[in-house]
C-alpha cells in the first residue's frame, strides 16, 4: 500500500497533460484568399485611346469616268474592221470602213445637181444685169427688169437647196468611217467584216482606263449617311486589302424602283484597270462621333449580353463593365468605355474567386 499515493500521483499527471493537449489551438493558415497570382508582361495589355466612327456599309463595283459607244448612223456592210477588244485606240481612229458606194453615188449627184444651180443662178444674174442698163436707156420697162430680179432670186434659193443635199449626202458618205470617240481601250467589239450593220447599232465599246470612280447605291432612308467628301473604306472582291476612297458626286433623286440613292466616289490610290466591273464592299465613315478607349476586341467577355473585361487595377484582379462604342473585326479591335486610366488588360481569364486578389507582374528579360 505504501506505492497507492505514488500511482495516484502518476495518473494525476497523466489526466493534466491529456487536457492541456485537448485545449491547444490549432495552427492558424493563411486564407487562400490573399494568395498572390503571377502574371508576365504578354498577359497585359494596356490602354490606348481612339475615337468611335459611325459606320453605313454599301456595295457597288468599279466602274470607268471616261466611257463611251460607237453606233452605227447608217446600214450598211462593214468592209474593214481594225480593232479588238484590248487594243488601246487614239480619239478619232478609224475603228470600222463601212460600204457607202450608194452614199458615193448620191454625194456625186447632189455637187451635179449644185453646179449646175449655181450655172442657172450666174445666167440668171447676168440677164438681169443687161435689163438694168436696158432700163436706164428706156428700151424696156420697169415690170421686165423686176421679173429678171425675181428669176436671179429664185436660181439663188435653188443653189442654196442643192448645197443642203450636197452637205446631207457628204454627211451619209462620212458616216461610212467611223472614228473612236474618245481615248481609251476597247472593252467589247460587237460587229465582224461582212457583217451587215444598222443604224443606231452598237458596234465598240470604249473605256479610258486612267481614271477610274466607285459606283454604288443606298437606301433613300440612309440618305443622310451621303456627304461629297466624306471618307470611304472598301475591298475590292478577291482582294483582302482596305482601300480608301472620297465620296464626290450624289444623284439627287432616288430610282423609283429601288427607292436607292446612286452615288459616286473617287479613289485615293490608283487602281489596277483589270479592276473595272470588279464588285465592291465598304463603308462610308462618319464624322467621330464618340472617344473611348482602344482594346483588343478578344480580351472582351461576354461579348454579346453585358460585355466585361478582366483588368488589373492598384495591382488586385477586377471585373469592369464596359460599354462597346465600337467593334473593327478586320483590327481585332474595339472601341469602349468605362475604363480608367492605368487599368491594364488581362488576356488571361479569371473566375469570380479570383477578384480582388493581388497580382505581381513578372517582367521578361
Amino acid at each position: 500500500m505504501q506505492y497507492a499515493p505514488r500511482l495516484f500521483r502518476s495518473s494525476a499527471l497523466t489526466i493534466c497533460l491529456l487536457l492541456a493537449a485537448c485545449q491547444k489551438q490549432p495552427e492558424t493558415l493563411p486564407p487562400s484568399g490573399n494568395k498572390k497570382i503571377e502574371l508576365i508582361q504578354q498577359d497585359l495589355v494596356a490602354i490606348n485611346f481612339s475615337q468611335s466612327v459611325e459606320r453605313t456599309s454599301f456595295t457597288g463595283s468599279i466602274r470607268a469616268v471616261n466611257q463611251s459607244s460607237l453606233q452605227s448612223q447608217v446600214t450598211a456592210t462593214a468592209t474593214s474592221v481594225r480593232a479588238n477588244v484590248g487594243d488601246a485606240v487614239q480619239q478619232g481612229q478609224i475603228l470600222i470602213q463601212l460600204n457607202n458606194q450608194d452614199n458615193e453615188a448620191r454625194l456625186a449627184q447632189a455637187k451635179a445637181n449644185l453646179a449646175a444651180a449655181k450655172a442657172q443662178a450666174n445666167l440668171a444674174q447676168n440677164m438681169m444685169r443687161r435689163k438694168q442698163r436696158l432700163l436706164d436707156q428706156g428700151f424696156i420697162s420697169r415690170v421686165e427688169f423686176e421679173q429678171s430680179q425675181v428669176d436671179y432670186q429664185a436660181q439663188l434659193e435653188n443653189a442654196k437647196a442643192q448645197q443642203a443635199a450636197v452637205d446631207i449626202a457628204l454627211k451619209a458618205e462620212q458616216d461610212g468611217t467611223l472614228h473612236s470617240p474618245i481615248t481609251g481601250v476597247v472593252t467589247k467589239r460587237q460587229v465582224e467584216p461582212g457583217q451587215t450593220v444598222t443604224a443606231g447599232q452598237t458596234l465598240f465599246e470604249i473605256v479610258d482606263p486612267t481614271k477610274l470612280e466607285l459606283q454604288a447605291r443606298l437606301p433613300s432612308d440612309q440618305r443622310n449617311a451621303l456627304k461629297v467628301g466624306q471618307k470611304i473604306e472598301y475591298c475590292i472582291q478577291g482582294s483582302p486589302e482596305t482601300l480608301t476612297a472620297t465620296l464626290s458626286r450624289i444623284s439627287p433623286l432616288a430610282d423609283l424602283n429601288s427607292r436607292q440613292i446612286e452615288f459616286y466616289a473617287t479613289p485615293n490610290s490608283e487602281l489596277n484597270p483589270l479592276s473595272i466591273g470588279a464588285f465592291v464592299e465598304g463603308n462610308i465613315l462618319a464624322v467621330p462621333s464618340a472617344s473611348g478607349q482602344l482594346i483588343p476586341l478578344d480580351t472582351i467577355q461576354n461579348l454579346e449580353q453585358k460585355p466585361y473585361v478582366w483588368v488589373i487595377r492598384q495591382q488586385k484582379i477586377e471585373r469592369v463593365p464596359i460599354q462597346i462604342l465600337e467593334q473593327r473585326y478586320s483590327e481585332n479591335t474595339a472601341v469602349v468605355s468605362g475604363l480608367t486610366s492605368g487599368d491594364q488588360i488581362s488576356r488571361v481569364k479569371f473566375n469570380d474567386d479570383d477578384l480582388h486578389k493581388t497580382v505581381t507582374i513578372q517582367r521578361t528579360k
